[in-house]
């Protein structure tokens, strides 16, 4: 029996699942600036996970183009869809970047590399560094390849699981064995399995994204699979866990490079789902709306964050105990973010300066990018 369910309601937990991201984002940024020790209790397990939100980025932008885009109809208004997104990826990605690296160099008193050939040129030969801007280069060839991985998966979705997983750790095994080995100052070893831009390898990222786009589609066409393979995910990351409490093991490296994306974004989803209950839907609609305008988003917190951060350090704020200078941070961007994203989706001029309006067909997950009204375009039916 075929049932209509309107996107929005899906993509809801999606919004939710992208501002838990930023929340640990957030927390990471916010210990960075303060240059915590080791052995603070805020940089312990005791307290939010670190290194999860980058890693999870691609999985679950993987997963919301397999969720909300492989049923779309018609397939030329999708396609065009998806590839403005990725445009409009890469165009946020280059223009932050050259903000946030010309406001590192402005903040550390030298702006002279700047007016250098060299220093620009040394963001494709990996000499100059990039800012965490660079985690939207995988996730901006992600809806490039997106069309060719609906066919494939519809063709046969066991088969097109097994190679994603085969892959992904055949290049985990060629990046901790080359990484140790005479190549790993060659530039294509380090820009597609190493380092990439700012320290996101390319190839490892892309491939988490597929194996979310394939997740994705489950929870579309077969939700047992679905929910089976995210049980196993869960699993994983256990495990994952547990190799950090033990002495180093032979294929422990193996499993982490391999699983570890896929688990955190088991967990998280986990937690969205358990957020996504009408029973706290006014409760966590802040965090939503974060997720809704995550490109926005992902931009604001990260000026947001680092101009409370240069506020505490001018008003003397060494002073104060380091728990409140976090929390201040922390919740302080959240809370600025929210507030931005608020009062730009009622300007409406960013969303359409920062999205891909003129491609853009109207589907919620679009409209975390472009504020467009919901149509009977944005219906998927599929079969029970």
């Amino acid at each position: 029996m075929a049932t209509a369910l309107h996107s929005s309601d899906r993509a809801r937990t999606i919004d939710i699942a992208r501002g838990l991201l930023f929340v640990l984002m957030s927390s990471t940024h916010a210990t960075s600036l303060l240059k915590l020790p080791p052995s603070h209790w805020l940089m312990s397990v005791l307290w939010l996970p670190r290194g999860w939100a980058t890693v999870t980025f691609a999985v679950l932008s993987g997963y919301g183009l397999g969720f909300l885009y492989a049923g779309r109809q018609p397939l030329a208004a999708r396609n065009r869809a998806l590839f403005g997104r990725s445009g409009n990826i890469l165009f946020v990605m280059l223009l932050s970047n050259t903000i946030f690296s010309l406001l590192k160099l402005a903040i550390a008193g030298d702006t002279s590399p700047a007016f250098t050939l060299g220093w620009w040129l040394g963001f494709v030969t990996l000499d100059t560094e990039w800012s965490i801007s660079a985690v939207l280069l995988p996730t901006a060839l992600l809806p490039l390849m997106a069309p060719a991985l609906f066919r494939w998966v519809h063709a046969g979705h066991w088969r097109a699981l097994a190679l994603l997983v085969t892959l992904r750790i055949l290049v985990s095994m060629l990046a901790l064995g080359l990484g140790s080995s005479a190549y790993a100052s060659n530039w294509a070893v380090r820009f597609w399995l190493l380092e990439g831009f700012g320290g996101f390898p390319v190839l490892p990222y892309v491939l988490n994204g597929c194996l979310g786009i394939w997740l994705g589609m489950a929870r579309l066409n077969h939700k047992p699979v679905w929910v089976c393979a995210m049980g196993v995910l869960l699993l994983l990351q256990i495990a994952v866990y547990l190799t950090s409490l033990v002495p180093p093991l032979e294929h422990g490296s193996l499993l982490v490079t391999s699983a570890g994306a896929v688990g955190k974004f088991a967990w998280v989803y986990l937690c969205a789902l358990l957020l996504a209950t009408p029973a706290l839907h006014k409760l966590v609609a802040p965090l939503a709306h974060i997720g809704k305008h995550a490109l926005n988003s992902f931009v604001l917190h990260r000026m947001f964050v680092q101009s409370l951060g240069m506020g505490i350090a001018l008003l003397g704020g060494e002073i104060v105990p380091a728990e409140l200078r976090y929390l201040t941070l922390w919740v302080g961007t959240l809370a600025l973010t929210w507030a931005a994203c608020g009062l730009l989706q009622r300007h409406g001029s960013t969303g359409r300066r920062l999205s891909p309006g003129r491609w853009a067909v109207k589907n919620p997950y679009f409209q975390s990018f472009a504020h467009t009204e919901p149509t009977q375009e944005a219906t998927f039916h599929t079969a029970k």
